[in-house]
């Protein structure tokens, strides 16, 4: 076989000039052909960052550090919530303000729901939609048990003009007193009936209270009627849309995401901005979807806002996945523990300062959530970057002579790469290879050849890390 230097462009081409490298995709949405995340293009622990400039990065997700354990120790997170400047979490069966206990809830239902009343007390709320309470530090922790407070409800509040909400299975949504989240009221109360599916969730956008139903999503407005509910119909917001899980549910700033689908349609996540309803789901991540488990306790859900960027992050545990979805740059990533499973990440809130806080899963810890971290909890996070089957543009065979790597210059980060010229088979990676991020052009020669060739690049340093491109030297083939 006769290699020859890569076609150039312009006068360096017709001078004889040094070709112009190739640059090698790694700024990827998840590409997987079916649903598993074991092949094809794909972000690990890492997610995409678009400039003004019109630069684009991969970057390094952020670290855990712990900001607290409450008093129990381990035990399994059940929500954190922000409510009055104090942090309240839910670890076993044990209500916490920070470290202190403040009385006992139940733990059959997964993670709580928070909300809160004002009135002459004010009044945290909390349910998980087997049992509802409210607190206060001058009452304390109260079952709400009020007759008229349905005994099963869905997770999920809403509060609108001094009135709480909470919704049921039978698709009816069930009001309080004004300001009243202790006495409820048994004629307060309307069904969302245009189409005669379930309830399965209840939330709150600008002035309307939004019922998620099992293919469908009703909205509702405060109409002051005189007898009955409050609430009316807005039927023209109606969406074809309905939920699959109450835990995929989030609020980030007044926008709703969740997993759902139609009644005719596979389970997408979708995104309500201003009552207007879209999926923001690739095909890909569908696929993901399509073969998941929504089963009560399976699915976790929450929301991070830091250094610009809005996370919505979906976990399906037996399925062992977390996927994350920018709303800024509009871009999904894959996130995972130190070990390579699902992360390990039930609720979220934000401290007085607007620092992210995360509840973890089993241990009885809370961790503050930021770039300043390059590692979780003290031990090394692993990104992988996946990048697609390259072949150039044509599947001549290519002698790759020489990869640079352009991002930022870092002091003890490194990379290690690897390749797979047979589409991803787990048998076929070549050894890890390291190249030092540290030093002005990280570069690796003698990559041999190649007619398509998938790489990874795997950062596992208590370093920072962000990567722009890759640049190849190729020569062609003439056979």
């Amino acid at each position: 076989m006769t290699l020859v230097a890569e076609q150039t462009t312009g006068d360096a081409g017709a001078r004889g000039g040094i070709a112009l490298p190739k640059r090698l995709p790694i700024v990827v949405s998840p590409a997987n052909r079916d649903d598993s995340t074991a092949k094809d293009a794909r972000l690990v622990n890492c997610y995409m960052e678009k400039l003004e400039t019109g630069d684009i990065w991969v970057c390094k997700r952020p670290g855990l550090d712990q900001y607290t354990q409450p008093s129990g120790g381990a035990a399994t997170g059940r929500g954190v919530y922000n409510w009055k400047g104090d942090i309240y979490s839910i670890f076993g069966t044990t209500l916490y303000k920070a470290t202190t206990s403040k009385g006992t809830v139940n733990a059959t239902n997964g993670v709580y729901r928070f909300s809160s009343c004002l009135g002459a007390t004010h009044k945290l709320q909390l349910g998980d939609g087997v049992k509802a309470y409210n607190y206060d530090d001058a009452g304390g922790l109260v079952n709400i048990n009020d007759v008229d407070f349905p005994a099963a409800f869905c997770k999920g509040w809403a509060y609108l003009d001094g009135t709480p909400y909470v919704c049921k299975v039978n698709a009816s949504i069930q009001g309080g007193g004004i300001n009243d989240p202790v006495n409820w009221d048994a004629l307060n109360t309307i069904t969302a009936q245009i189409e005669p599916d379930g309830g399965v969730a209840l939330s709150k956008q600008l002035v309307y209270v939004i019922e998620f139903k099992e293919w469908t999503t009703e909205v509702f407005y405060d109409a002051a009627n005189a007898t009955g509910s409050p609430l009316s119909p807005v039927q023209g917001a109606k969406a074809n849309w309905g939920c699959s899980s109450q835990d995929s549910v989030q609020d980030l700033d007044g926008t709703l995401l969740w997993a759902g689908a139609g009644k005719s349609a596979s389970v997408q996540v979708l995104i309500m901005n201003n009552l207007k309803v879209e999926p923001v789901s690739t095909k890909p991540v569908e696929k993901l979807l399509e073969g998941a488990s929504y089963a009560t306790g399976n699915v976790f859900s929450w929301s991070l806002k830091w250094n610009g960027h809005h996370f919505y992050v979906l976990t399906f545990k037996t399925d062992n996945f977390t996927l994350a979805y920018d709303l800024k740059d509009q871009a999904w990533s894959q996130w995972t523990d130190v070990d390579g499973n699902y992360l390990p990440i039930v609720s979220a809130t934000y401290d007085s300062g607007h620092r992210p806080i995360l509840q973890h899963e089993s241990n009885g810890k809370l961790y503050y959530a930021d770039d300043a971290y390059t590692t979780d909890d003290d031990s090394l996070i692993t990104v992988d970057i996946y990048t697609p089957n390259f072949d150039g543009g044509t599947r001549r065979k290519k002698q790759l002579n020489l990869m640079e790597w352009i991002g930022d210059q870092v002091p003890g980060s490194e990379l290690q790469v690897r390749f797979n010229d047979f589409d991803y088979d787990p048998k076929k990676w070549t050894n890890f290879r390291t190249v030092d991020l540290s030093k002005e052009r990280p570069i690796l020669t003698g990559c041999g050849t190649f007619r398509r060739r998938a790489h990874n690049f795997r950062h596992k340093k208590a370093t920072k890390m962000r990567l722009q491109a890759v640049e190849l030297q190729l020569d062609l083939g003439t056979l």
